[in-house]
């Protein structure tokens, strides 16, 4: 039986598995694996069931952590952060249009890589030679986005909880101004915007639901039966959630005209059959949010 487990290089970021064949790995362990950048350290955070593992190859671990590894790698960070203020002066001093924000040796300290932001592309030729003659590594400079600049410091939301992509999201999934709207939220962009200045990943969350629901409910504007009353009126307002609609109820004059509230189940109306719901053309121009 294969000893297959999950692992994260760091917190909230992307699983790789690898075999662990008889060594005795546990949740949580610091184990020794092969990547694409080198040798790195990484925790151990789930370890699969028979069932759970597919038929594709998978690369082994190196080895579990021991002792002299952990210490290695808090070494590592200190050379990293001391490395990031070197950079930070050949920065000032070239005079680069650029944020620098973390830097990382990987556990063999081959490669040095040092993340970054910038408003547009940055060439940082003359900045590589300099770190690669002083630190004799192969130097990555990484521009990322705002998303995962924000990724990488705590931070609370607009909930008072820490950001969801600190936290627990893996994967950015895009993000567009018509999720706000199909969820009637009023389009204000400094409310609906996450500390990356970016559109709040939460509107993904109820996306399906939403959709779901108003397929179900007429229109405001649609002319609707009351059924069991055979009264007629003009849909008002639509409460997407709870699926109520409120109704304006036409009398003979004026004085007649009320507003009532109904159950979805209680109208009927001229639905658009195999047609899901759609914005009208004038709001059809979305931001779509992506790095």
């Amino acid at each position: 039986m294969k000893n297959i487990i999950g692992v994260r290089l760091i917190k909230s970021g992307k699983l790789y598995y690898f075999d662990a064949k008889n060594q005795n790995v546990n949740l949580s362990d610091r184990v020794i694996v092969e990547t694409e950048h080198g040798q790195e350290i990484a925790r151990v955070v789930k370890k699969l069931k028979e069932n759970e593992i597919r038929s594709e190859k998978y690369s082994s671990i190196v080895r579990v952590a021991t002792k002299e590894d952990i210490k290695k790698d808090q070494e590592n960070d200190k050379k990293a952060k001391e490395a990031l203020k070197f950079c930070k002066t050949e920065v000032n001093r070239l005079n680069l249009p650029m944020k620098l924000l973390t830097a990382e040796y990987t556990f063999d300290t081959s490669k040095l890589i040092i993340y970054f932001v910038a408003e547009e592309r940055v060439d940082f030729r003359e900045l590589v030679k300099c770190l690669a003659s002083k630190y004799r590594a192969r130097i990555e400079l990484r521009q990322i986005g705002p998303r995962d600049e924000a990724k990488m410091y705590p931070a609370l939301g607009m909930c008072g909880k820490e950001t969801c992509c600190r936290q627990y999201l893996k994967d950015f999934d895009p993000i567009t101004i018509k999720m706000a709207k199909e969820q009637g939220l009023q389009i204000n962009m400094s409310k609906l915007s996450g500390v990356c200045g970016k559109l709040m990943c939460c509107l993904k969350y109820e996306e399906d639901t939403y959709k779901e629901n108003l397929n179900k409910l007429p229109r405001v504007g649609d002319m609707v039966t009351i059924q069991g009353e055979n009264d007629k009126g003009k849909v008002m307002s639509i409460d997407i959630l709870d699926l109520k609609v409120k109704v304006k109820l036409c009398g003979e004059d004026d004085e007649a005209e009320r507003y009532e509230t109904y159950p979805v189940e209680m109208l009927k109306w001229n639905a658009r059959k195999n047609i899901k719901y759609k914005q009208p053309l004038d709001e059809e121009k979305d931001i779509n949010q992506e790095d």
